[in-house]
C-alpha cells in the first residue's frame, strides 16, 4: 500500500477517509477539503437526519449520499459500506486511518463524555447520553472492539481494489504519521494567494 499520497499540486479530487470511531475521520478530512478546495462531507450527518437515533432506511440514505456526492470534487468520510457502492467507483484517493484501537477507543471515551456533560447536539439531530455511551451495547468503544479486525481486512481489501484501478490508497498507523502525512502535503502544496 501506497505510504505517499500524489504530488499535491496533483492531489486527487474525490477522497474517501476511513478508520474506526475516535481515529481523526473529520479533522483529517476538513483538512484536506480545505487542502483540495473541496466540500468536505460527513456520512453521519447524511445518516442520523431523523431524532432519537432512528435510522433512515437503506434506499433514503442511498439517495441522499448519491446527491450529496454528486459533484466533481470532494472529500467524504465515513464507514457505511450500505451506501459504499454509491460513491466507490468514483474515489481517486484512500485515507485510511488505521491507529492502535487503545488509542481510538481513549478518543471516543473522552469525546463521548464531553458530548454527554455539554448536551452537544450532533448533525442538529441526535444527543449522546451516558447510557448509549458508556453502557449500552451500541456503545462506539464497544463497537470499534467487535469491527476492528474485520474493518482491517476490509480497508486492506478496498485499498488493494483502488490501486487496481489506479487510484491511491494510504495508510497511516499512528498520529505521528497522520502528523508528517498531512505536514509534507501542506508544505508541498501551492500557496494560497493573499487577497
Amino acid at each position: 500500500m501506497n505510504h505517499e499520497a500524489a504530488d499535491p499540486c496533483g492531489l486527487p479530487r474525490r477522497i474517501s477517509v476511513v478508520g474506526l470511531s475516535g481515529s481523526g475521520k473529520t479533522t483529517i478530512a476538513r483538512h484536506l477539503a480545505g487542502l483540495v478546495n473541496a466540500p468536505h462531507f460527513e456520512l453521519d450527518a447524511l445518516h442520523w437526519v431523523y431524532p432519537d437515533w432512528a435510522e433512515p432506511p437503506d434506499e433514503e440514505f442511498a439517495a441522499a449520499v448519491e446527491r450529496t456526492l454528486a459533484g466533481e470534487t470532494w472529500v467524504v468520510e465515513g464507514n457505511y459500506q450500505k451506501v459504499r457502492a454509491v460513491y466507490w467507483t468514483r474515489v481517486e484517493l484512500l485515507v485510511w486511518l488505521d491507529l492502535p484501537l487503545t488509542v481510538v477507543n481513549w478518543r471516543v471515551l473522552g469525546r463521548t463524555l464531553r458530548r454527554v456533560r455539554s448536551a452537544e447536539r450532533l448533525w442538529g439531530t441526535q444527543r449522546e447520553s451516558f447510557r448509549r455511551g458508556f453502557l449500552s451495547y451500541d456503545s462506539l468503544w464497544l463497537w470499534n472492539i467487535r469491527i476492528h479486525r474485520q474493518r482491517r481486512c476490509l480497508y486492506n481489501r478496498l485499498a488493494a481494489e483502488l490501486e487496481q484501478r489506479g487510484g491511491l490508497a494510504v495508510r497511516l498507523r499512528s498520529q505521528r504519521e497522520v502528523d508528517e502525512w498531512l505536514e509534507r502535503l501542506a508544505s508541498q502544496a501551492p500557496s494560497q494567494p493573499q487577497g
